[in-house]
């Protein structure tokens, strides 16, 4: 028979021989890590400087180092919080915005490597730790390979161990979405940045401006004596854009260089900087801007702003003429013929005079007018304008046969009003019409100037064969009802066509006001309203985060602490071994090495699962065995 294998124990480093003679036994403690016991040590000085200098080397890289990280996450956040926002340089931006996957995919690398660096001091910091316990103390093998597997965020799928699977997957859990945080945090987006908007306008409700009409400061927008407007209005586009918006189809128009949506408002269009009104108004040289930013605007790849803005417009409502009607004035309609002219265009025709006039109390040259026509085409519009006490009568006739005899003679009541409207700058103004306002002074200069313009926009429209303005109402209206033309529609389009001129009407006028030097220098603070809004630059940065958004950068911060605590706690409690070679837990050679060095030879008697499982408690230290070096050697008492 072969002589039994003699039993033997390897002391374990650091530990008196058991004959040495020992003071009183006292009290064991737990450990750092929760597990085993560890004779209890003096209290050390921690801010000494022996144990700061123990933290030179590998404790102040991994230290050092999820610092570092964390001070650029929490500092970039609070930079971009504190200042309302970060953008790129507009060159860079103008390149994130036309590749924004490219933008993406170079984040996501940068979160990638920025969470590995973070992971990798974890897994460093972790495993230099468990090195340190392992020389000084030791640990159980169950806690030994554990905490390796957690180094490495590899799951633990023992029920046995429920705390190490526990810890196992938060680590993976908070390691893994590190790059997502990373991602939420340094990736650049389209952002707007909104700077708010201050400024002043004329006020069209002031009595005081009616108190002006006759003062020559308005001589330019208003003629003196007559009250009418002294400049031409011939563009007749705005009332088609407003029919075209009431059909809800796309209509835009331009006003002094400005492109409308629909309507202008009856707004006069501000903007940040003077504009030369020369072109437009003669004997006058800028729109001076009232408008200004509390902040300072970045440059930006495009912007846009909005404005609560003062505008005017009117409630308009037609019906044909009813002659016993008696609030409508007396209207008169005269025709006459006479020979045509010696004019090649016109040939041997006959011109036809329509005459349409009324005796109302208003300037002559708003209750009369005439039309002239061919006598085989009489295709004519004319109009002329009553006042009434609340509103104006404006009476159009197109005859009873022609081009325009759908019309026939059509009264409608115009009552001009103030309001306050929403208004957006970008390409095109769009202004958010709405019901309410103020009625407007029926006398005042805004109201006649609204009249003038619409009783000048159908007398230029007059050629010798056809009217541009009944040219666009029937369009509008065959648009609709084809060649039935029916009461309602010609009626609604009929309202919405002079809607649209008399807001019109109200832009220029006021742009005429604001460009008059002589008239803006007598104007009283009293006559002006303020006008508030909002600047938008559109570019590519990054804006501030809902405070939820905080969540995103906890999971880097918690494996942060995690690593610093774990190093912190080994290096002050285990440092000052000397290190007699350098021990990686985690490479499978260095485990191979120091287990074959002979101190492991009683413990592991297979690799079946009873014989895992009867090692788990044994508790081994790193130290050395004669002749082979560095080895994993079991703490005296174990088998």
């Amino acid at each position: 028979m072969l002589p039994d294998r003699p039993e033997y124990s390897v002391p374990f480093l650091g530990a008196h021989s058991p004959a040495a003679s020992e003071p009183e036994e006292k009290p064991l403690h737990p450990d750092a890590f929760g597990h085993g016991q560890i004779p209890p040590q003096r209290p050390r000085k921690f801010l000494s400087w022996k144990t700061v200098s123990n933290f030179w080397g590998w404790p102040a890289i991994v230290i050092g180092g999820q610092l570092l990280l964390q001070t650029l996450a929490w500092g970039f956040f609070a930079v971009v919080q504190s200042r309302g926002g970060i953008s790129l340089p507009l060159h860079l931006a103008a390149s994130a915005k036309a590749h924004p996957h490219t933008v993406e995919w170079l984040s996501t690398q940068m979160s990638t490597i920025l969470a590995f660096f973070s992971t990798f001091l974890f897994s460093w910091g972790l495993r230099r730790s468990v090195t340190l316990r392992l020389r000084r103390d030791g640990m159980p093998l169950a806690t030994f390979v554990s905490f390796i597997k957690i180094s490495s965020r590899s799951f633990i799928l023992d029920l046995r161990k429920p705390k190490y699977c526990l810890m196992a997957v938060v680590m993976i859990i908070l390691t893994g979405v590190q790059t997502a945080g990373w991602s939420a945090l340094i990736t650049p987006r389209a952002i707007v940045i909104s700077t708010p908007l201050i400024g002043h306008e004329i006020d069209l409700s002031s009595p005081l401006l009616r108190q002006m009409q006759s003062n020559a400061a308005l001589n330019n927008c208003v003629t003196n004596g007559t009250n009418g407007a002294a400049f031409i209005v011939g563009q007749t586009e705005s009332g088609y854009a407003a029919v075209k918006g009431d059909l809800s189809l796309p209509a835009t128009f331009n006003v002094m260089d400005q492109a409308f949506n629909r309507s202008t408002g009856g707004i006069l269009p501000l903007g940040l900087s003077p504009l030369n009104s020369s072109t437009w108004f003669p004997g006058t040289k800028t729109l001076p801007a009232t408008i200004r930013p509390q902040w300072d605007i970045p440059r930006s790849l495009s912007s846009s702003y909005s404005l609560m803005q003062q505008g005017f417009t009117a409630d308009v409502s037609c019906k044909f003429w009813d002659r016993t009607d008696a609030t409508i004035p007396p209207i008169y309609i005269q025709n006459t013929t006479v020979a045509a002219w010696n004019d090649t265009t016109v040939g041997a025709s006959k011109i036809y005079f329509a005459t349409l006039y009324s005796y109302c109390d208003t300037p002559q040259y708003l209750n009369w007018t005439e039309a002239y026509t061919l006598t085989d085409q009489p295709n004519y519009m004319s109009m002329i304008a009553c006042p009434s006490q609340n509103d104006y009568k404006l009476i159009f006739d197109g005859g009873r046969k022609g081009l325009y005899g759908f019309i026939g003679t059509t009264v409608c009541s115009v009552s001009p009003k103030i309001t306050n409207i929403a208004v957006t700058y970008s390409d095109v103004i769009d202004v958010a019409t709405g019901a309410g306002g103020v009625a407007a002074d029926i006398s005042g200069p805004a109201t006649f100037s609204a009249v003038t313009a619409l009783y000048q926009m159908v007398y230029f429209s007059q050629a010798i064969v056809s009217n541009s303005m009944g040219d666009k109402l029937r369009a509008l209206i065959e648009e609709v009802d084809g060649d039935t033309f029916t009461a309602n529609t010609t009626l609604r389009t009929t309202e919405e066509y002079v809607r649209g001129v008399t807001e019109y009407s109200g832009s220029v006028f006021r742009a005429c006001l604001s460009s008059n030097t002589d008239f803006l220098n007598a104007l009283p603070s009293t006559m002006t309203v303020p006008t508030r809004g909002m600047f938008r630059s559109e570019t590519v940065g990054w804006i501030p985060a809902a405070p939820v958004t905080i969540l995103e950068l906890l999971p880097g911060t918690i494996v942060a602490l995690l690593t610093i605590y774990s190093v912190v706690v080994a290096v002050s409690r285990h440092a000052g071994e000397p290190e007699s070679e350098y021990f990686d837990p985690s490479d499978a050679m260095h485990l191979v090495a120091a287990a074959a060095a002979g101190g492991l030879n009683n413990v592991f008697f297979g690799t079946k699962e009873e014989n895992i499982r009867a090692a788990e408690d044994v508790h081994v230290s790193l130290g050395t065995t004669p002749g082979r070096g560095m080895a994993l050697i079991v703490d005296r008492g174990a088998v």
